[in-house]
Formats: C-alpha cells, sequence, structure tokens
C-alpha cells in the first residue's frame, strides 16, 4: 500500500494472517526460524488441539526454544513457549503496588472488589462513527465540549468507577503489578510486550465512551496529540491554559513552547534557533520513517515481544511503545518521583496522557494500514486473551484482543492528516551527509574496537563494540525471507528510575571504528513505575531492533562485522550482551 495514500484509507475487515511469532527453529544457515505451522486457523481457538489444565490454560508441554547467543539463552524474539491467552485477574485478590522512590504503597485497586463480569459486545456497524481529530486543530467550540465533559468527569465522586481519578488509576492496576496473574506469583503488566497497543487502545475506547454519555453525545471523540506531524511537535495549546480542566501542575512547564525532540533525555535543554528546530524537526521524521520500516516484516519488533498468560512480564518493548515512552520523560516533571505523565502509577491524572496514547493508537493503525491489516499475531494467545474495563453502561465487562483489531471494529476512526516522515528521507541524508563530512578524514579519530565479551557491562560510559554479522550482501529474495536483527540482551535498571540509551550502527573502517557512530537504529527508554511487593530491585529486558533497511542506507551490505555503539543518555543501566541474528519471517507476511 502506497504510504501517500495512507491518510486516506480505512479498511474495516482485517485478516487474519501475519506472522504468529510463535515457536522458533534454526535453519540450516543459522537463522532464526519462526514457524508458520500452528494448529489453529482463525480466531477461535481449535480445541481439538488444547488439552485444557486446571485453570483452563493450555497444557505447556512445549518449552522454550532459545536462540542462544552471549547472554545466557534468551535473545528471541517472541516468547517461543506454547502458553496460555491471558485471563482477567481475580478482582478480590488486589493489593497495594509500591513507589520504588518514595518506598510508599500506591493504591491502584479499582473502587469494587467482586463485580458481575459480562462479556463485551462489539459495537454494532449502525453506531455513529466518532472521529477522533488531531489536538492542535481544535477550535472554540471543540474545546469547549472537550473540557465540559472532563470536567464533568473531574466533578463525581471519588469512588465512582467513572470519575477521572477512578479512570486514572485504571492504567497503576495494569501496569504496576497491582495483581498477580490467575494461578501464578508473576505480576500483571501489560507494558513491555505485545499486549501494550491492544490494551490501551481499550483504555481510551472506553474513557471515549464514557465522557461522551457524561454530556449526552454519542458521537463524541476525545483528540490525538498529533506529534508526527511538524506542527503537531508541541504541547497542544489547549492543555496549557491553567484555569482549564485540561491542565496538570506536575507537567514540565518549560516544555509548553518547545518543540519536542525524539532523542531527549532528562535535562537535555531546549531547542531554540530555527536551524537547531528544524534539525529536531528532521530527525524526528526520519526516526519515524526506520520505525515504520524496520518493523513491516517483523510485527514483534513494533507491537512488544509476546507475554503469555501465568508468564512473567515479557520487558521487550517495541519501537512503538520506546518511543512512546519519550513523551512520557518529556512532558512529566524532572524531579523525582517523577509524577504524573513522568511515572505510570500516575499518568493517567494527566488529560493529556489520553492525547498522547491517542496518538500511539493511531500509529498502530497507520501500521496496520500498511501491511495490508493483516493481524500481527495469529496466534490465540494473543487474540484469545481478555481484560476487563468498567464500561459507559456501568458494567464490567470482559473484552479480547481479537475485538479490538481495528478502529473502525470499536466504531471511531481518525482524520486524515499528512504523513510527513513518507518523504523526509532525502532532507535527512543531506543533514546525515553534512554531519559525517564534517569528521571525515580525520584519522586520528580512528579506533580499534572489540567484540562485547561474554560479562555483563556497566553503562556509565559508551560501549563502542564489534559485532559479527550472520551473512553478508543477502539477495532480494533473502531479505524478503528474513529481517536482521540487532540484539541487546540482558538490560538492568534499577525499578522506580528512569534510564535511555541510544544505539548507533556503522560499518568498520579497515577494522576500527570511525569518527562518527552511524545511523541510530533505536533507543532503550524507561518510564519508572510502581510495582508490587517492596524494596529496590532490578527491572531485566531486552531490545531488538530491525536493521535491514539501515544497512542498506548506511551502504553496509556487504561488512562481515558491524560498529554497534551503545550511547548512555541518562540512568543506571547494564547490558548484558549484544549479536545479531537473522530471523525468518512466513511468506504471507509481506
Amino acid at each position: 500500500m502506497s504510504l501517500s495514500h495512507l491518510a486516506t484509507t480505512t479498511i474495516s475487515n482485517p485478516t487474519i494472517s501475519g506472522n504468529p511469532l510463535r515457536k522458533s527453529t534454526r535453519n540450516t544457515s543459522g537463522s532464526v526460524r519462526l514457524s508458520n505451522r500452528t494448529p489453529y486457523t482463525s480466531c477461535e481457538l481449535n480445541k481439538q488441539n488444547q488439552e485444557p489444565t486446571q485453570n483452563g490454560g493450555i497444557d505447556r508441554r512445549n518449552v522454550l526454544l532459545g536462540l542462544g547467543g552471549v547472554y545466557g539463552a534468551t535473545a528471541t524474539i517472541a516468547n517461543n513457549a506454547i502458553g496460555a491467552p491471558m485471563v482477567p485477574p481475580n478482582l478480590a485478590t488486589c493489593h497495594p503496588a509500591t513507589d520504588d522512590e518514595t518506598k510508599l504503597p500506591v493504591a491502584c485497586c479499582p473502587p469494587y472488589s467482586s463485580a458481575t463480569i459480562v462479556d463485551f459486545k462489539p459495537p454494532s456497524s449502525s453506531e455513529p462513527l466518532r472521529v477522533r481529530k488531531a489536538a492542535h486543530k481544535y477550535n472554540s467550540d471543540d474545546i469547549a465540549k472537550f473540557e465540559a465533559a472532563i470536567a464533568a468527569m473531574k466533578a463525581l465522586p471519588k469512588d465512582d468507577p467513572w470519575s477521572f481519578g477512578q479512570q486514572a488509576t485504571i492504567h497503576c492496576t495494569f501496569c504496576n503489578g497491582a495483581f498477580d496473574q490467575v494461578n501464578s506469583k508473576n505480576l500483571l503488566q501489560i507494558h513491555g510486550s505485545w499486549f501494550f497497543l491492544p490494551w490501551h487502545r481499550y483504555y481510551l475506547y472506553f474513557w471515549e465512551k464514557i465522557l461522551g454519555k457524561l454530556i449526552g453525545d454519542e458521537t463524541f471523540a476525545i483528540p490525538f496529540w498529533n506529534w508526527d506531524s511538524p506542527k503537531g511537535m508541541y504541547l497542544p495549546k489547549m492543555y496549557q491554559p491553567s484555569s482549564s480542566p485540561l491542565s496538570d501542575d506536575t507537567r514540565n512547564k518549560d516544555h509548553y513552547s518547545s518543540v519536542i525532540d525524539y532523542k531527549y533525555s532528562m535535562n537535555d535543554p531546549n531547542p531554540s534557533t530555527p536551524a537547531q528546530i528544524d534539525e529536531v524537526v528532521t530527525r524526528n521524521l526520519a526516526e519515524l520513517d526506520s520505525i515504520f520500516k524496520e518493523t513491516l516484516q517483523l510485527p514483534a519488533l513494533f507491537m512488544g515481544k509476546a507475554q503469555r498468560g501465568g508468564e512473567a512480564a515479557a520487558n521487550a518493548q517495541g519501537r512503538n511503545e520506546g518511543l512512546h515512552n519519550v513523551f512520557h520523560q518529556w512532558v512529566g516533571p524532572l524531579q523525582k518521583p517523577y509524577h504524573n505523565m513522568g511515572n505510570f502509577a500516575t499518568a493517567g491524572k494527566d488529560p493529556v496522557f489520553y492525547g498522547h496514547h491517542g496518538n500511539v493508537d493511531r500509529m498502530w493503525d497507520i501500521y496496520s494500514k500498511l501491511r495490508g491489516q493483516k493481524v500481527e499475531f495469529r496466534d490465540p494467545d494473543w487474540l484469545e486473551s481478555s481484560f476487563i474495563f468498567y464500561d459507559e453502561n456501568r458494567q464490567v465487562v470482559n473484552v479480547k484482543v481479537k475485538d479490538c483489531l481495528t478502529p473502525e471494529s470499536l466504531r471511531y476512526s481518525y482524520a486524515p492528516e499528512p504523513l510527513a516522515w513518507t518523504t523526509i528521507r532525502r532532507k535527512y541524508k543531506k543533514l546525515q551527509n553534512a554531519a559525517q563530512t564534517r569528521s571525515a578524514g580525520d584519522s586520528l579519530k580512528l579506533k580499534p574496537v572489540s567484540e562485547f565479551g561474554s560479562a555483563p557491562r556497566n553503562l556509565t560510559e559508551p560501549i563502542q563494540v564489534l559485532v559479527q554479522r550472520p551473512k553478508t550482501s543477502r539477495t532480494k529474495n533473502e531479505k524478503a525471507d528474513s529481517v536482521e536483527v540487532l540484539f541487546i540482551d540482558g538490560i538492568e535498571v534499577t525499578h522506580g528510575s528512569t534510564a535511555r540509551f541510544d544505539v548507533y550502527v556503522a560499518k568498520p573502517i579497515e577494522g576500527l571504528a570511525g569518527p562518527h557512530n552511524g545511523e541510530l537504529a533505536g533507543s532503550f527508554v524507561k518510564v519508572p513505575h510502581a510495582h508490587g511487593g517492596s524494596g529496590a530491585h532490578k527491572n531485566v529486558s531486552s531490545l531488538e531492533l530491525g536493521i535491514s533497511t539501515l544497512l542498506e542506507e548506511i551502504d553496509a551490505e556487504s561488512s562481515q562485522k558491524l560498529v554497534v555503539t551503545l550511547l548512555p543518555r541518562n540512568g543506571d543501566v547494564v547490558v548484558g550482551g549484544v549479536q545479531i541474528r537473522l530471523v525468518d519471517v512466513d511468506d504471507d507476511d509481506l
């Protein structure tokens, strides 16, 4: 599908196909094959291929088929165990989370400990289609209606499940360990996994429906913060007046008139001159272009790793979520414990959270359309996973991932907006060439570089390593069959703290590292959040970045090894290993 036509394309019926990202096996060339052989042929579970356990899940007779690697055997794109769908928690078992910064309990539980749970019925096609508009294009009437809806929600009693505070707490409940998973000691956590996007889609859906109910307007639609547009790369003005119910006093007000830099790290100065702003906007758009190009063949690179019912959190964010995290840090305060947008436990207390996630959801919609609306994962462990929400009819409803695969299936859509990042590559290349020309020719800046080694390393200063590629000069067909993926394994960050490091890739110059880091492949960005239990501990994560397109653009396809640079930006980070693998994709994913 042409990018230029995306903004006006609407596809209502997704095709149940695409990359399931389940069991992996090795092929003879050493690449990782993500098998497209599955006993399931549709969204519905094939009951003949299940053996239910006592809790109704799937018997875990097949265990992980690890890829191996320099850091244990955890370098996988997906969690390869045959597990079970995620199921809603037992409401009666909710417990406080703990904020590692303050050591204080965080009340995340809903205002009810039991409820009659009913199955969610997707809206009828006869229901009016709600159209979400870009926040920076809201007129005075649009703003007045939105403010009236938020004011009505904030006026409700604090223990009302519809109230603004209780709606905000929902994010804490599912994102900060207020529940253990059913029949498991593992906490319920939807960040850093393939649940990140569908869960937030439902969250915004019910928030929007409740607001519409409060003002008696079934066509009411929430705004989205259009931060992928040059004019939208500023905090929308509608959220800024202190007298507005859309304001929040905890934000970093130094950013109220500044353009967002996707490479922002805590305490970075604002771009100020026209030249700086133009460069930031160009690099922002180029990063968006890279995110889409490098992830289309492997949805886990965009969506996040697989996580199955009963298992520990995957802690492997897709590139959509990684970019999303930057905005949480940029909007939130600089001081610990980083409330409100700066901490997942409190993020929902800032109205701009919902505008931000509106665009995160819109990015998923664009991504799906680029893939021809094929479902990202055919795996029933994703499609049949379910969550609970309090709906606009004051019922607790059980929702399933398979019922929210397109906005239209929930009777909303996004107003068309130009996709400026689809035409930025030429301008970005000129910018990169100018920067590299300034540093080229200085042979004194060439330096030796070695492999990462087998021991974890503290990322207190840049780590620059030489990484072996599995294969060079791949043909077009080979690239269609597999994606070259850079794995950063064993990432440890102290829980409750913020962290960021950027990953650059360059081709070596006669085995040496050149004078510049090369091309940005992606970033690891962590937002602090509360968790179940007490005491400081490490949060171990991984980062997987597609680099197939990047290698073409830096003319490194024939290089047997690459120079990978991990550039620390903030936080106390330990990295366990760096490796490159070929990951096979399904033919019907192309």
